[in-house]
């Protein structure tokens, strides 16, 4: 492979060498690869024999191969949403998620309230992830929403794929920060990321599962830096990779 080439070349011969391939592959991968950064344990054969042929496993959770479906059909309502060009609101999003969690989600209690992550309910509590103070809750629909709103405003406006994917890269790493729901924040910032690029037509980025360490030290970095550089910076490394071994599969 040279790696000399330019993103829009690399995106160039990704389109050609794929363009007899069935989408679903596509989705298939981006499935393992989501779920396996969330700690998912089976194979990309079976999550592919699941999906394809329906064939469940007696020897694995049966929460981990719902939760395969929903991440599946989650991604489908994601690029038909982008197809179609319809802009982001926080209902859209709600959905999504609460796609996402339809079978492993449920509800969450605090000490005043409950809400519903099957639903895709907003979380209404202040907490922490590590070292991080979230978003208080009661600031959290507005700042969803001026997200939500910076993306479609920007979308429209980009040409090349840099642009592109740095928009992509960036909006992750934003709904990630905010942590808007009580469970699967990751696999929603990595949806909303691909949603920004099927709206292109341009390959659809992953982090792989073998990535998983950097991935974090990267997020880390970006949150220590108050600074989405990192985080962009490990995102294009592991878009140039997957394009690149899918070039030399094909």
């Amino acid at each position: 492979m040279n790696t000399s080439l330019t993103l829009p070349q690399l995106v160039e011969q990704f389109s050609k060498v794929t363009a007899t391939k069935a989408n679903d592959v596509s989705g298939i991968l981006q499935t393992y690869h989501s779920i396996g950064i969330e700690g998912g344990t089976l194979t990309l054969l079976e999550i592919q024999n699941l999906l394809q042929k329906g064939i469940r496993l007696t020897d694995k959770s049966l929460a981990d191969q719902l939760g395969i479906v929903d991440h599946h059909n989650a991604l489908q309502q994601v690029l038909t949403i982008a197809n179609e060009h319809i802009p982001l609101n926080r209902t859209i999003i709600q959905g999504v998620a609460s796609t996402l969690m339809c079978h492993t989600g449920g509800p969450i209690y605090s000490l005043l309230s409950q809400y519903d992550t099957s639903q895709g309910e907003l979380r209404i509590d202040d907490k922490t992830v590590g070292r991080r103070i979230l978003v208080d809750f009661h600031k959290l629909p507005r700042a969803l929403d001026n997200l939500l709103k910076e993306v479609n405003t920007t979308i429209t406006q980009l040409r090349t794929p840099r642009q592109i994917y740095d928009l992509s890269f960036t909006a992750h790493f934003q709904l990630l920060t905010l942590h808007p729901f009580g469970a699967g924040n990751g696999m929603v910032a990595r949806l909303l990321m691909n949603y920004i690029q099927q709206f292109h037509q341009l390959p659809l980025s992953l982090v792989h599962v073998d990535s998983r360490i950097p991935y974090l030290n990267s997020l880390d970095a970006s949150w220590r830096q108050k600074s989405p550089t990192p985080i962009v910076s490990f995102m294009h490394s592991q878009l140039v990779r997957l394009i690149q071994e899918c070039i030399e599969q094909h």
